[in-house]
């Protein structure tokens, strides 16, 4: 039994990280309009853009094309840990957003969406794995360019989806609140 457990720990850890960052977006960061950057990020302006679809839906189908380049590139159990990662992550997004409200201070629902999105994503990591998404990117553009350090990657691209957020919801404090979520 311990054998088995041994084998699956490490899926088991990114379903519940998946699952502790999904919870941790739709109770506080997609009511207040504040975002994480990532490809999550990208499906909350995406939907703000289009005036309809939930975030989780659009994370999905942003990532599917990012599998199919990346998929080969990065592994086989970075590949099957992220597939599980972004699968969960995607539908209890929208699962979990039935719980969601606005918070009376945004600063709050970002430290708190970014304490809670930051703790599941620090489970899914150690077990190796991924969301998806933006972690697909930074690790292909860090098989090609192996001098950057992958965080210094990773933080530009957040930083790139946060200036967008101030730009499509028209309000600055938005990026502002998300780049405290992204530094939490």
């Amino acid at each position: 039994m311990k054998r088995v457990w041994n084998h699956i720990r490490w899926l088991v850890l990114t379903a519940i990280g998946s699952g502790v960052f999904a919870l941790g977006f739709a109770l506080f960061l997609i009511p207040n309009e504040i975002n994480t950057g990532g490809i999550s990020g990208l499906a909350m302006i995406l939907r703000e853009l289009l005036g309809f679809g939930s975030v989780g839906i659009l994370t999905l189908l942003m990532n599917i094309p990012l599998f199919l380049i990346g998929g080969v590139k990065i592994g086989k159990r970075f590949f099957a840990g992220s597939l599980v990662g972004m699968v969960v992550s995607s539908v209890l997004m929208d699962v979990f957003s039935v719980l969601s409200f606005r918070t009376p201070d945004p600063l709050l629902g970002g430290l708190y969406g970014g304490v809670i999105c930051g703790t599941g994503l620090g489970l899914v990591f150690m077990a190796g794995a991924s969301t998806g998404g933006s972690d697909i990117v930074v690790r292909l553009v860090k098989k090609k360019y192996r001098n950057l350090p992958i965080g210094r990657i990773s933080i530009m691209f957040d930083a790139m989806v946060v200036l967008l957020t101030g730009i499509v919801f028209r309000d600055i404090s938005k990026a502002l609140y998300s780049g405290v979520v992204v530094f939490v």
